[in-house]
């Protein structure tokens, strides 16, 4: 009977983790999708690939998302801003991780 107790809460537990990894505002640790990002893609593709930024910051000079990013292990790990931004006619035209953003204040 334990272990079937014990079964049922590591399957809840990995459930859980499951799903908080795959919505838009938790901290990704899957490197290979920020990996793929590439000069160029539109804004169409980076939401294809990476989801629902956690924020978005616009000028008439273009427009930057952000997407939380983690990086090290679980214990010991640091949360970032990968920041993607866009020229005026939604083609990226830069990106980088930062550990924090200047006109960003949402506590990570």
């Amino acid at each position: 009977m334990k272990k079937k107790h014990l079964f049922s809460l590591l399957v809840t537990l990995m459930l859980m983790m499951t799903g908080m990894s795959v919505s838009s505002c938790i901290a990704t640790r899957d490197t290979t999708k920020i990996n793929k990002v590439e000069l160029g893609m539109t804004k169409s593709d980076i939401q294809h690939l990476l989801g629902t930024p956690l924020f978005k910051n616009a000028d008439e000079y273009g427009e930057e998302w952000g997407y939380r990013k983690v990086v090290g292990e679980i214990i010991g790990s640091e949360e970032m801003l990968f920041i993607v931004t866009f020229d005026t006619e939604g083609k990226v035209i830069a990106y980088n991780s930062v550990k924090e953003h200047p006109h960003f204040s949402h506590p990570l």
